[in-house]
């Protein structure tokens, strides 16, 4: 019965539908009919397999959907007065109903087969009758083939269908599609065969593309005409039968291309009948124009018999046709035009056509059940034609029987659905917007139902989809006062959707979820509840209001509690949909709560999903937290973080185990929240949270350790004292009651938090205690309580131990460190004192890498304000600074010198910070950080080795070429006087710094004694002054100055501020004729001192140079003092050649010619620009070395004593000698130059020479003085290089120089006298 349907179908049951001729009574009982159909699921599974799915069979299941769908529409009335009828409305429910028992039936066939669960097999049954066979003998292969061939027809043959509405829009394009989807061969025969097989395809579109002139489009009209056969045909009948297929294009040179491969077919299948293919050519022209003459009325007059010969008859009767076979044309095209076929039948379906309009289906090969205007005889001959039809449809299925599928697949609802989904989505859509009725709003909403849920199960998202979104558009709640009741039952149904088969909803929640905000927001304010139904009368708009009132309770209540039962990527969906609404709601003023409030609840009911799920739903709820919690209604947003703190609480209560992290993410909002947050109520109630939080749960924290730490760390940065407070007495709990629990990288946090509360400026208190809660952190961390950051012992794997310590220990270093530089003195104090004990006491089992670490990243740093000081230097301002950085060298060297095993390494970059820092133009940083390098070398000079005295010395050696005044041999010093008045004062102020230490120093006698003419200057602020504080607090007493080292003292004078004296301050004693002081200046002379000296920035540059060589030459007095007699020869002779570098510069400068030559551009009052002060120190301290040089080995100490090896008695004989020759050299010159200043006999010396000699004579003084000591064997070797000089000084006016020359005589020259 296959082929009967196939017939029978379509003429009773479509036609009548599709027709505008059928009765609305016809068209009832035909529906009847059709209900029965579509309530029985598996005849429509068998109509779709059997025809929807044969690529030669009508498109039955199809084209009845799409009659059904016109009908609902009321496209197929044409009495607009029947419209309004009963009748009418009849018809749209009863297709209404057939299309709603179609999905409900596809639905209750998927359940039903999917329910038996087997695979399905296809069962075959034959016209004849015989019993139903398998397709196949071999189980597997049925099984797997029924599954798939039915899809796999369906899917062929909707390409098929597109292709063909493709071609028949654009014929090259179609051709296209045909090749990429390979339906034919990419060769023109094969297209070729195609446009004369295919009856579907559009004739003017074939002629139009045959007429093409491209490549592979001519090659296919070459084919095309080439396939046919004109054997035995007169010419008209063969050009009737190649017109058949297509309609001539209408361009001139289509046809001319197509007619000329006409010609040279026919002629190629009837030789001999022309002369050539020209004269078939020209004489099909002829007949094609004969045709259009004839039959097309708006052509007059027509052309007559003997016109038409006359014309295609030549000059030449070989070349043309003869005259009895044009006669015969003309006849026979007056007759019979020559035409297409079935060209009109043609031209109307293609405009009217279901499936071409629809989706471009394949047109059913009995052209059926298309809609048309005919009249009585066009109905006949149509009817007739049908018959004719039929009978060769009928003879055809006798010829060959077709195999009748009975289908039982559960995987055929899907292309059926696909193939008919899209109209019904239509037609529901169509009757919810043109009436209130109902009746069919039921239907319609059923039939939603049944969409959504079938769309969902067979996966087929876009349309399940646009059925959910068309849903909740027609429940009208975002214009309420367009609302009616057929709005109020999409409502209903889309809340049973969401209560009843939650799944289908997926990817739209967001759209169902705004549906109940709103729901909830008309039914709980007054004035949108007035808007419902706006314009209708009260009793509707009360019923519909009342209805969503009911609606707004449990239905509604319904969608979150149910919202357990969603699987696991639903509910990050649904969680992530309320959230969005949330944020919209939150938008709207006054800003609106309900989801957000929702978003708890449903928290809550779905706590127990596993954590995976979790992390899922807390990445989008925390998000949308924190955008809550910066509201800019701090109502709002202060609501958002209580509902925060419950999501915290309630999360906490399950148990998390080691090395998980999820409580971290659940508290992080706060940590944003509190960072960014500008409201004070805001930051306060997120720490009020967090407290009550550790107050209830503080034994289920684990990892949310970080985050509270980190909150509490932006709390230690506020500028409220409360939330300071509060915050800090929590973390003061924490660490002294639950230290335990914060272990691992939260100890981290932990340490950042504490120096983040010391570093607060609120109150010094909570400061203090910051810092002693470190030095118990750090107690814990030594003591092992901390996993990893113990300290093991150097010798024990350092490399391996290397990460961990500075991963823990670092932090908390590198905060004291900072906190040293806190404006507070007490704060400062404390974090010097807890930094050095803390290295003191566990620096013997730090690495070697991490004190490197330590001295580069923790303790240098302390001195970069000092290091980057500008010319000014320190400003009046920072003597805060001036005392942390001496008392912080001073630490610093202590510290390099109790480990100095370990970081003897650190001694290069030690020195260089502290002669950077030498090389500075600041008077104080150059005097503290010389002050701190003679400190190293008097504490921890017995430490060093060879190497370390070789790197020291080469660093003073350096320092002291850098820092020579160089400035002074331009013309600076004969500018102007102010400069040399400027200088003089400064050299007197700048020296008596260095020479108040010294002169309480033994002198360079050997005995010890101090010479009689020599004062010891008083030691200003020295006895007085206090203790440098010790790293542990305590006060250390005051050391005696007599018991005290030039490094003590020094740092003593720089805790004093002694080097920064006032212009006028001097030395007391006979030193004081050096450089006689300025008379006394009014306070008028003072300020424009001031000012010269801050407008000439070269001058201050020469006064710190000047200072800092006179600190290089307590540096290395101190070496040689202390450490003289343990150091190498080339390293003694290093320091000589350094003094004597300084000691030439000087001399030099402050020679009596240099001083005759600036004496003559200042008053006589005051003394000329000189280096007197630097001179009479470096004379001091070389004298002294070259005397301890030139002594014999027993009087070197107990270390020559010991090594009488001969190859250092070498050493030690070659550094006398070079010793003897430098001292007699040195000794010689001044002599000599202070013989030359005396005048030749009977002459007087000038008052310039006077003056030069007042200020040569401490430096003769001290050459005399030390020529007193020298070795007598050596003075008497030398006794004729010196006596001729010493003899001319006799007459000198110095009174000083004369009982020093006296001296010499009673020691050196009177035992050499008989």
């Amino acid at each position: 019965m296959q082929g009967e349907i196939g017939v029978f179908f379509p003429l009773i049951v479509l036609r009548s539908l599709d027709s505008s001729d059928s009765s609305l009574s016809q068209k009832s009982s035909v529906l009847r009919m059709l209900e029965k159909v579509c309530k029985d699921s598996q005849m429509l599974a068998d109509m779709f397999v059997n025809y929807d799915c044969d690529i030669d069979g009508p498109n039955l299941f199809e084209r009845m959907v799409s009659a059904l769908s016109r009908i609902a529409h009321g496209s197929q009335s044409a009495d607009r007065a029947a419209v309004a009828s009963s009748q009418t409305v009849s018809v749209k429910g009863s297709s209404i109903q057939c299309l709603v028992s179609i999905l409900k039936s596809l639905v209750d066939w998927e359940q039903a087969r999917r329910d038996s669960s087997n695979h399905g097999s296809v069962a075959e049954s034959h016209d004849d009758g015989a019993s139903a066979r398998s397709l196949a003998t071999d189980e597997t292969k049925v099984q797997e083939d029924g599954r798939n061939q039915f899809e796999r027809a369906k899917a062929h043959k909707s390409t098929m269908e597109a292709a063909i509405s493709e071609f028949n829009r654009k014929p090259a394009k179609g051709v296209e599609y045909l090749l990429s989807n390979k339906l034919i061969e990419n060769k023109a025969s094969s297209v070729a065969q195609f446009l004369k097989s295919n009856a579907s395809l559009d004739k003017v579109m074939i002629g139009e593309y045959l007429g093409q002139h491209e490549e592979f489009p001519l090659d296919v009209m070459h084919a095309y005409v080439d396939s046919m056969k004109f054997s035995g045909l007169k010419f008209d009948a063969a050009i009737r039968e190649f017109l058949k297929g297509f309609r001539l294009p209408g361009e001139a040179q289509k046809i001319d291309r197509i007619m000329e491969k006409f010609a040279e077919r026919y002629c190629a299948d009837n030789p001999g009948l022309f002369k050539n293919a020209d004269t078939a050519y020209i004489l099909a022209y002829a007949v094609i124009m004969l045709n259009t003459d004839a039959h097309n009325p708006m052509v007059w007059p027509k052309m007559s018999k003997s016109d038409f010969v006359r014309l295609n008859t030549a000059s030449d009767e070989e070349e043309c046709a003869p005259k009895e076979l044009l006669e015969e044309l003309y006849d026979s095209i007056i007759n019979e035009e020559i035409k297409m076929k079935d060209d009109l039948h043609a031209a109307k379906t293609s405009k009217v056509r279901p499936e071409i309009e629809e989706k471009g289906r394949l047109v059913n090969i009995l052209n059926l059940a298309l809609p048309r205007l005919k009249s009585a005889s066009d109905t006949k001959a149509e009817s007739e034609k049908i018959i004719k039809q039929t009978q060769a449809v009928f003879k055809n299925q006798g010829q060959k029987r077709g195999v009748f599928h009975v289908a039982q697949q559960v995987e055929l609802v899907r292309p059926m659905l696909e193939a008919v989904g899209w109209p019904l989505l239509a037609t529901f859509s169509v009757t919810m917007e043109e009436g209130d009725n109902k009746p069919r709003v039921v239907l319609c909403m059923e039939g939603f139902k049944a969409g959504i849920h079938l769309t969902r199960v067979l996966g087929m998202e876009t349309m399940r989809y646009a059925f959910l979104t068309s849903l909740v558009r027609f429940t009208f709640l975002h214009a309420p006062r367009e609302m009616r009741s057929k709005n109020v039952e999409a409502l209903r149904t889309l809340l049973a959707l969401a209560d009843m088969d939650m799944d289908a909803l997926q990817d739209a929640w967001t759209a169902v979820l705004e549906c109940v905000s709103r729901l909830e927001y008309i039914t709980s304010v007054p004035s949108m509840a007035a808007t419902v139904m706006q314009g209708s009368n009260q009793i509707s708009r009360d019923s519909v209001v009342q209805s969503l009132k009911e609606l707004s309770g449990k239905p509604a209540e319904q969608v979150f509690v149910n919202s357990v039962k969603l699987p696991s990527d639903s509910i990050v969906e649904f969680f992530d949909g309320l959230c969005t609404i949330s944020a919209e709601e939150l938008k709207q003023t006054p800003p609106r709560v309900f989801s957000l409030q929702k978003l708890v609840e449903i928290s809550y009911y779905n706590m127990a999903r596993i954590r995976l799920v979790w992390a899922r739903i807390w990445s989008v709820l925390a998000q949308h937290f924190i955008a809550a919690g910066s509201h800019h209604d701090e109502k709002v947003a202060m609501y958002a973080i209580d509902s925060l703190r419950q999501l915290g609480m309630k999360y906490l209560e399950r148990a998390e185990l080691n090395k998980f992290t999820f409580q971290n993410d659940i508290l992080k909002p706060f940590v944003i929240l509190m960072r960014n947050s500008r409201s004070e109520k805001i930051r306060g109630l997120i720490v009020d949270c967090i407290v009550q939080l550790i107050k209830s749960k503080v034994g289920s924290i684990k990892s949310g350790w970080r985050c509270v730490f980190m909150i509490f760390t932006a709390a230690a940065d506020d500028e409220n004292e409360y939330i300071v407070e509060s915050a800090f007495e929590n973390v003061e709990q924490v660490i002294l009651e639950h230290f335990d629990q914060v272990v691992g990288d939260c100890f981290m946090d932990c340490v950042n938090c504490l120096i983040g509360f010391a570093n607060n400026k609120c109150t010094s208190r909570i400061s203090l205690k910051a810092i002693a809660l470190l030095r118990i952190c750090e107690d814990r961390l030594a003591e092992g309580f901390i996993p990893g950051g113990s300290v093991k012992p150097v010798d024990v794997l350092p490399e391996a131990n290397f990460d961990v310590t500075e991963h823990y220990w670092f932090p908390m270093l590198a905060g004291l460190s900072d906190l040293t530089l806190d404006s507070r003195p007490e704060v400062r104090h404390c974090a010097l004192e807890v930094l050095f004990d803390l290295l003191n006491e566990r620096g013997h089992k730090f690495s070697s890498p991490f004190w490197e670490s330590i001295f580069h990243r923790v303790l240098f740093p302390i001195f970069d304000h000092v290091r980057h000081a500008g010319r000014d230097g320190l400003s009046s301002g920072d003597d805060w600074l001036r005392d942390t950085s001496i008392h912080s060298l001073q630490l610093i060297c202590n510290l390099f010198n109790t480990f100095y095993k370990e970081v003897s390494f650190m001694l290069p970059p030690l020195l260089g910070l502290l002669l950077e820092c030498a090389k500075k133009t600041d008077q104080t940083v150059v005097s503290i950080a010389l002050g701190a390098l003679v400190h190293l070398i008097e504490v921890g000079g017995h430490q060093f080795s060879d190497g370390d005295w070789e790197t020291l010395l080469k660093s003073i050696r350096d320092a002291s070429y850098t820092t020579q005044p160089l400035e002074l041999l331009n013309s600076l010093g004969f500018q102007k006087t102010s400069n040399q008045q400027l200088l003089s004062r400064e050299s007197e102020t700048d020296a008596s710094s260095y020479h108040d230490i010294r002169e309480g120093e033994a002198s360079i006698s050997n005995n010890g004694e101090q010479e009689g003419h020599q004062e010891t200057s008083p030691r200003i602020g020295l006895e007085n002054s206090e203790g440098l504080p010790s790293p542990s607090g305590r006060a250390q007493p005051a050391v005696s100055p007599s018991n005290q080292t030039f490094g003590q003292r020094f740092m003593g004078n720089m805790m004093g501020n002694l080097l920064v004296r006032s212009l006028t301050s001097k030395p007391k004693g006979k030193m004081d004729d050096v450089a006689p002081p300025s008379p006394a200046k009014t306070p008028e002379a003072d300020g424009a001192d001031k000012t010269e000296e801050e407008e000439n920035p070269m001058m201050e540059t020469v006064r710190s140079k000047c200072i800092t060589q006179l600190l290089l030459l307590g540096a290395i007095d101190s070496i040689q003092k202390r450490y003289w007699s343990k150091l190498q020869a080339t390293q003694q002779i290093a320091i000589m050649d350094i003094l004597l570098s300084l000691l030439e510069f000087a001399s030099s400068y402050n020679s009596p010619s240099n001083l005759r030559t600036r004496m003559h551009h200042i008053p006589p009052e005051r003394p000329p620009l000189n280096l007197l002060r630097q001179e009479l120190a470096g004379t001091t301290i070389y004298l002294e070395i070259l005397h301890k040089s030139t002594v014999h080995n027993g009087a070197n100490g107990s270390s020559e004593e010991t090594n009488g090896s001969s190859v250092e008695s070498d050493q030690q004989e070659k550094l006398r000698s070079l010793a003897e020759g430098k001292l007699v050299s040195f000794c010689g010159n001044i002599l000599k130059e202070a013989s030359d200043l005396q005048p030749s006999n009977g002459e007087t010396a000038s008052a310039d020479i006077h003056r030069v000699l007042d200020l040569r004579a401490p430096v003769i003084m001290k050459v005399l003085n030390g020529m007193c000591i020298m070795d007598a064997q050596i003075f008497k070797k030398h006794l004729r290089e010196f006596y001729p000089l010493i003899t001319k000084l006799i007459c000198c006016d110095q009174m000083d120089v004369r009982g020093a020359l006296g001296d010499l005589f009673s020691k050196q020259l009177t035992p050499l006298m008989p």
